[in-house]
């Protein structure tokens, strides 16, 4: 809501209501819910292509039915092309078949065109982003006025709110302007500015319907909690629109959308290191996007270049976050509860072991989740890293009762061993600690360099409105060219080095006062040289290496820098023979130039490939109850890379829960538990003191007839009763309108 606080008070106030459609209302919303919601999505697929390092290509496939889309849903996206088609006079009949239906929500940073084929290759009509905001500014207005409208407030005279909504205009002319601005402008602003007022001024009409805009959002605050997740959502994204056939129900849909790059800077020595050590731990590629809870199906598929190949590719979602959040706070209050109570029988104790038993049982089914889903080829999930969760859960599943001292078996949990406040505390720590509200999909079968990943919702509950999906790929060198090329290059360019010198000494063993003198001097000295640097220029050439900027020649920075370094040892021997140094320092530089190629082709045959064992899952970036990781306390290692689809995953918005655009309610089922709105402390028992300058309630009988969800302010409407109270001047420049 601060972003539409500052639109207000930094937007000038209209002299005539916008130009807002209360149809287009209904439209908006529609498609605000439908693009929420995907009811119509059976599955979605998403193509990541990573074959240069820090640039990634995406591709979406959305597979559509157009029988999933409810009544009000089809009605609202039917009627938009009446809306488009207006002004345009008499229609193509064949429009008349299309439904307009959101695919997606892009952040608003990128302004890149996106083109949307269908299965043959075509490209389909797509809603401008002005058209589209234009329709939700009139819904989240339609959404506001609704949600104020059902306060107790509204009907009483003597509160604000029933000024704001039925008597004076401009303050509603000046929150539809903003709504207005707000999305459909270009671009926002990157710190908020204040507007100073000038010396000698008092506040005047214009400052007085500003104020109480701005007090009716922030004394009905409460009421707004769920429409101001709405709006943040439609200023930060836009919605994707296309125009679909209504004839054929089953449609896939194809689009590419920009990737946000994490671009964090890091210290110049630990990129280099990061480059160095890359060819042993792998590349690795992070990737995070939002999902909405109520999507059927995801498919994650990973492709990287020929050259390359990935080694490991999991997935995980926070989609039993929820879930695991309220069962560890059943579990404390359990703890609490057992603590405190006696085990005499009663109501209590009878409505305390229903608890127990509903709890209990969520979270044995959610340890059967998590046990099952680290039952995939790794290291699986042992009971001794969650041993609280391990016991309560046995506790719920086995069936053992305990004897009684009469010699009875007494079935109750709250009588069960393991059932005490420790074990419960322990329980909802572990929950917490293990991260058991992100499930896990390991991938295994990788086909040459594509790996693909599958998930969908456990369960038919889901929980929530949208969901976070992380994924993570390691990638390695398949071909090992380049390190064993650089080798053999390191071995011709030693072996160079010290034929010349046997030469040179005439001895293999090129120390003693005998080789020195002769190192001191050289007799053909340019031939030499020639040599040392003219033979592993050419070498080098001849190397396989690839280029820098793909991810394979980010895999080889060791190899090309051993192969650098041992081209630097010849050409520092070479410099020193064409200064005609001292035999000893020509030693030392044939030493050089013969023993690091060497020890360069040790290291690269040493080297050994990327494996599971060098780096263990809780490493890169997975859940940490799965394996090894709820026992190592070690650090996620860093993405070499890391891809988002909103623009980074600290700043997401949370959609809101249970919210429903159709229903003008949002928020009203929470009136009786909150205290009376805004400062009505002063207000209570007499009339608010009207500002100076606002208009009188002449007419409020006439305000109170009209319907709580209506305003002056839509087109479409013959007779507005806010034109009924407009200055002359303004009527007098309609009715010209209306006769031109």
């Amino acid at each position: 809501m601060e972003s539409l606080r500052h639109a207000i008070e930094t937007v000038p106030i209209p002299g005539a209501p916008p130009r807002l459609s209360r149809q287009g209302a209904a439209v908006g919303l529609a498609l605000l819910d439908t693009s929420l919601r995907l009811n119509h999505v059976r599955r979605l697929t998403e193509r990541l292509t990573v074959v240069e390092h820090g640039t990634a290509r995406r591709t979406t496939e959305v597979d559509v039915s157009l029988r999933l889309l409810d009544e009000g849903q089809r009605q609202a996206t039917a009627a938009l092309g009446d809306l488009i088609g207006r002004d345009q006079g008499e229609r193509d009949k064949a429009r008349t078949h299309q439904l307009w239906v959101p695919l997606t929500r892009l952040p608003r940073r990128d302004a890149s065109p996106v083109d949307v084929l269908d299965s043959r290759g075509r490209k389909l009509p797509r809603l401008t982003q002005h058209e589209a905001s234009r329709l939700i500014a009139s819904g989240l207005y339609r959404l506001l006025r609704g949600i104020l409208a059902g306060d107790e407030h509204a009907q009483s005279a003597k509160h604000e709110l029933n000024t704001f909504l039925f008597q004076v205009h401009e303050p509603r002319w000046l929150v539809q302007q903003a709504l207005l601005t707000l999305l459909t402008e270009r671009t926002h602003p990157a710190e908020e500015f204040v507007l100073e007022s000038a010396d000698g001024t008092v506040p005047g009409y214009g400052r007085q319907c500003r104020e109480m805009a701005l007090r009716v959002l922030d004394d009905y605050a409460h009421l707004l909690v769920e429409y101001a997740q709405l709006l943040t959502i439609a200023v930060r994204e836009y919605l994707l629109v296309v125009a679909l056939d209504d004839s054929v129900d089953e449609q896939r849909l194809t689009y590419e959308t920009p990737l946000h790059v994490d671009a964090k800077a890091r210290p110049w020595f630990k990129e280099q290191w990061r480059r160095l050590t890359s060819g042993h731990h792998g590349y690795f590629v992070g990737y995070e996007t939002t999902i909405p809870a109520t999507l059927k199906s995801y498919h994650l598929v990973a492709r990287t270049a020929p050259e390359a190949e990935i080694a490991r590719m999991y997935l995980s979602t926070d989609a039993d976050r929820e879930l695991v959040d309220s069962l560890a706070a059943d579990l404390r209050s359990l703890a609490g509860r057992r603590e405190a109570a006696a085990l005499t029988g009663g109501g209590d104790h009878k409505i305390l072991e229903l608890q127990a038993q509903t709890t209990l049982r969520r979270l044995a089914d959610l340890v059967r989740r998590r046990r099952w889903e680290a039952g995939q080829p790794g290291p699986g999930l042992s009971a001794q890293s969650i041993p609280a969760c391990h016991r309560l859960a046995a506790a719920a599943t086995t069936g053992d009762a305990v004897r009684t001292p009469a010699n009875e078996l007494d079935n109750s949990l709250l009588r069960h061993p393991q059932f005490t406040a420790p074990n419960l505390r322990a329980a909802a720590w572990e929950l917490a600690d293990r991260q058991f509200g992100h499930d896990l999909v390991l991938v295994n079968a990788v086909t040459d360099n594509e790996a693909r990943a599958y998930w969908r919702p456990a369960g038919s509950r889901q929980h929530g409105e949208q969901v976070r999906v992380r994924a993570g790929l390691v990638l390695k060198d398949s071909t090992k060219s380049g390190p064993f090329s650089v080798m053999l290059y390191a071995l011709g360019v030693g072996a160079v080095s010290f034929i010349l010198g046997w030469l040179l000494v005439g001895s293999p063993w090129p120390y003693g006062r005998k080789a020195t003198d002769a190192l001191t001097q050289v007799g053909d000295g340019q031939s030499v040289i020639t040599m040392l640097l003219l033979v592993p220029g050419f070498l080098y050439t001849r190397l396989s290496l690839p280029p820098r900027r793909t991810v394979v020649g980010y895999l080889g920075t060791l190899p090309r820098a051993l192969g650098q370094l041992s081209i630097g040892v010849a050409a520092g021997l070479a410099a020193t023979i064409a200064t005609k140094s001292p035999g000893e320092v020509v030693q030392v530089s044939l030493t050089l130039a013969v023993g690091v190629p060497l020890l360069t082709a040790l290291l690269l045959l040493r080297q050994r490939s990327w494996h599971e064992s060098a780096v263990p899952l809780s490493r890169i970036g997975v859940p940490r109850w799965a394996g090894e990781g709820a026992r190592e306390r070690r650090e996620p290692m860093a993405f070499n890379v890391r891809f988002d689809s909103s623009g980074g995953g600290g700043d997401d918005v949370a959609a809101p829960a249970n919210l429903d655009p159709h229903d003008g309610r949002s928020g009203q089922g929470r009136v009786r538990d909150h205290p009376a709105a805004g400062d009505q402390g002063r207000l209570r028992g007499a009339p608010r003191t009207r500002p100076p300058g606002l208009p009188s309630r002449a007419h409020g009988a006439r305000s109170r007839e009209r319907d709580l969800l209506g305003d002056s302010v839509f087109v479409g409407e013959r007779r507005r009763s806010g034109d009924r109270h407009a200055d002359p001047e303004s009527r007098g420049r309609r009715r010209r309108h209306r006769a031109s």
